[in-house]
């Protein structure tokens, strides 16, 4: 909503808007959340509007200044009418693909009540607001980011704002480039300015799905995340979840993480080859020594992941019972890692009984990394599921005017990021329906038909990047199928063998991944550097690499989903 006054205007305009409900009815905000009495629509495209347009030709006439001399005002009730919830980088990447492929077509309103306004602008809020912003380094195949808009494109990716550090491949074949890596709160924060620019609507607030007029909607597009409150609230259109593909011996398999920010020294190529020869830790970085190294956690680990304020003897419902994404950060002052939101200090790194924090230590030390160059840490709780259908109508079967609703990114499904397509899947599905609803005549009423290739294009990638995830949850290991996380701790419970044969078997491996991959990294790795790792690692650390085995390919392996041939679009029909 920014850019649409000029700024005397907009400072006014909001200080009353701030202040005061609009008595007509229609909507309400408080506390950065959204809530209708009749019609959250109605926010942007009739009372909002007309309370705009008269404050802005009074205070115009009250300074004397005509009202033809600001920005224009958008067009009401003009074109389809989109709400998404949701502004991360995939409601976000929708929202601008949309308006790229059908401008004066589509009238989109994007709603985050992660976003705050600040002036004259609205932008993302910080941790003392409440939200931890996301600082994970995500990697982006140049098939995936070729379909973005050029502009949107430079965007996210302008000048030293992403390293390539991973090879080429199927989804990112040596004549388009190397894969991408940025961190996602530079894509969101990339995005929102692109947003911003281009005076898209930008309601900073949390939409309450109770409170949708749908009758002010065309299409809802939710992309608000896994634990979506809109995806739930409509789950009589789209159906339930289903973990049972996921599961073995009746149970789901359910992953913890632990995400590790931090500096190291290592080279990008020796990184690459150490992360891929073992399913133990995975470090992806920016190519500045800056990134996350993973830790993959036992059951008996992830049940140490607890915070605790000091002088308390509770611990904190962090992480585990209360799944909140709390991140410790490193307290110089106090030699400890703090929770800013909840005041806990994480307690592995401080209890001299731990068997997590050694174990944690020595992944530093494999990599290159240094005690005090951890600067914070984060436990992500990682699942899947399977979903029937990613698009449904949200009004009554009959009615005359239909409402459709779709689901995108996390709240469409959670891939699994070890093998490191979330985003990816996201943002291929984000350009999918962009294509698809800039097809439909935007004069005529959506309907089911209309989202068959979208349906065509989710349905591959759930089952091309789920599978894959899927493999490098779980393992053959001594003839059954167990998670990974138990072949780490059996390994860890039985005899191992010599140190020289750990280290052999390892340098064995690690020298045929580099033999293959030397001509397509950025640059080669260099093999004395790599053995250097293995002679820093422990016996249990050399053990349970060698056990884990290297990433699967065999499988997992073969052509990637061809987006664009389901859409049957053409060289010539990408936006260049």
């Amino acid at each position: 909503m920014d850019d649409l006054f000029w700024p005397r205007q907009k400072q006014i305009f909001w200080s009353c808007f701030q202040k005061q409900r609009f008595q007509s009815g229609y909507f309400d905000v408080q506390d950065g959340r959204c809530g209708n009495r009749t019609a959250i629509g109605s926010l942007i495209m009739k009372t909002f509007n007309r309370f705009r347009r008269n404050l802005a030709n009074s205070v115009a006439e009250f300074l004397g200044h005509g009202a033809s001399a600001s920005a224009p005002l958008p067009p009401t009730n003009q074109g389809r009418r989109i709400l998404v919830v949701g502004g991360g980088p995939v409601g976000l990447t929708v929202a601008l693909t949309l308006h790229a492929m059908a401008p004066g077509d589509v009238d989109i309103t994007v709603a985050d009540g992660r976003w705050t306004l600040d002036g004259e602008s609205i932008r993302w809020k910080t941790s003392d607001e409440g939200v931890n912003r996301r600082q994970q380094v995500v990697t982006v195949q140049s098939l995936v980011f070729e379909r973005i808009p050029a502009d949107v494109r430079s965007a996210i990716f302008n000048e030293g704002g992403y390293s390539q550090i991973w090879p080429t491949g199927r989804e990112s074949p040596a004549h388009i480039g190397f894969p991408r890596n940025v961190r996602i709160v530079d894509v969101e924060d990339r995005l929102l300015e692109i947003a911003r620019k281009k005076r898209l609507h930008l309601l900073p607030c949390r939409i309450d799905p109770a409170a949708i007029s749908l009758g002010e909607w065309d299409l809802i597009v939710i992309a608000d995340g896994a634990n979506s409150q809109t995806r739930e609230h409509f789950r009589a259109a789209f159906g339930s979840a289903d973990g049972s593909q996921y599961s073995l011996n009746g149970r789901q398999v359910a992953d913890s993480v632990l995400g590790l920010r931090v500096r190291t020294s290592i080279s990008s190529s020796a990184s690459v080859v150490l992360t891929i020869a073992q399913q133990r830790f995975l470090f992806n970085g920016l190519g500045n020594g800056h990134g996350l190294l993973y830790m993959r956690l036992t059951d008996d680990e992830a049940g140490e992941v607890r915070g605790r304020v000091p002088g308390e003897h509770e611990f904190r419902p962090c992480i585990q019972s209360n799944p909140c994404q709390v991140t410790w950060r490193a307290d110089k002052s106090r030699d400890a890692y703090v929770c800013s939101k909840r005041g806990s200090v994480f307690v592995p790194a401080m209890d001299p009984a731990s068997f997590l924090w050694p174990r944690v230590l020595d992944g530093l030390n494999l990599f290159q990394m240094q005690r005090d160059s951890l600067e914070a840490v984060t436990v992500f709780p990682l699942s899947m599921t399977r979903r029937g259908a990613f698009s449904a109508e949200l009004t009554p079967v009959g009615t005359k005017r239909r409402v459709f609703g779709a689901l995108l990114g996390d709240a469409a499904g959670v891939t699994h990021f070890w093998p490191g397509r979330g985003l990816n899947r996201g943002l291929s599905s984000a350009h999918a329906l962009a294509v698809v609803v800039s097809r439909v005549d935007p004069g005529s009423t959506l309907r089911s038909a209309d989202f068959s290739e979208f349906e065509g294009v989710m349905a591959q990638l759930q089952s091309r990047h789920q599978d894959r995830a899927w493999r490098a949850m779980v393992q053959l290991y001594e003839g059954e199928v167990v998670p990974t996380k138990a072949v780490i701790s059996r390994t860890i419970a039985v005899p191992r063998p010599s140190r020289h044969s750990l280290i052999r078997e390892m340098q064995v491996r690690i020298a045929g991944l580099s033999s293959g991959l030397k001509d397509r990294l950025p640059s080669p790795p260099d093999l004395a550097e790599l053995y250097s790792a293995l002679d820093r690692a422990s016996n249990e650390t050399l053990a349970v690499l060698v056990a884990t085995g290297a990433w699967e390919t065999l499988g997992s392996g073969g052509n990637e989903v061809d987006v664009n041939a389901i859409l049957r679009l053409g060289a010539s029909q990408t936006l260049a």
